[in-house]
């Protein structure tokens, strides 16, 4: 192996073994879809948010990572493509992890919410979520598959329409380079974005 590699053991099966790229894990995947923003007023802490994207990229690793854990047959596990591939067609969906100092603010599945969500594409088309549901936080399964979750945070699903009245093209468009989600109120704003892959 290379001097310096990181996993010599993995790549040198024998002296002239060609060395491939290994396939990114599910760490890897899950911290290039994830985006985090610390949000101050007057040095003052308004919101901590750690976001993951759930692109199909995200989905698969997703699925691979759980298949391994749990040890699913074929079935099962493409019993959970279609599952996640029919999500995906429908949603742009992501997962929120929130702190807010005042227990109160923290309301983002509520109606009345003091905060707003938007998402957003490079072309300045704009949407807000048609669902935000609050996860379980004592549900293992959400620290075990997004161990930035805290216990101080609150976990929210948020999903947004994958296509908009106004357009017969999915949203981001396939052209689309960047995505931006917002959250807005009156104790504070932030924002995060993601570079899309093409």
């Amino acid at each position: 192996c290379p001097s310096g590699s990181p996993s010599p053991g993995r790549c040198c099966a024998g002296k002239k073994a060609v060395v491939s790229q290994p396939a990114k894990d599910y760490s890897d995947i899950l911290s290039q879809w994830t985006k985090g923003k610390k949000v101050y007023e007057n040095l003052e802490t308004k919101l901590y948010v750690y976001a993951t994207y759930k692109s199909w990229e995200y989905r698969r690793s997703y699925i691979d990572e759980y298949a391994k854990r749990y040890m699913l047959d074929a079935l099962q596990k493409e019993n959970i493509i279609a599952r996640e591939k029919e999500t995906d067609e429908r949603f742009n969906e992501f997962f929120l992890s929130i702190y807010t100092p005042e227990l109160k603010w923290n309301d983002f599945d509520k109606k009345d919410s003091i905060w707003s969500i938007y998402l957003e594409d490079d072309k300045g088309e704009r949407t807000k979520p048609i669902e935000i549901t609050r996860v379980d936080e004592n549900n293992p399964l959400v620290r075990e598959f997004f161990p930035y979750m805290d216990l101080w945070s609150f976990g929210y699903i948020v999903k947004f329409p994958k296509y908009l009245p106004t357009s017969k093209e999915p949203f981001p468009s396939p052209s689309s380079k960047v995505v931006k989600l917002t959250i807005t109120g009156a104790a504070g704003k932030g924002e995060l974005e993601w570079r899309l892959n093409h």
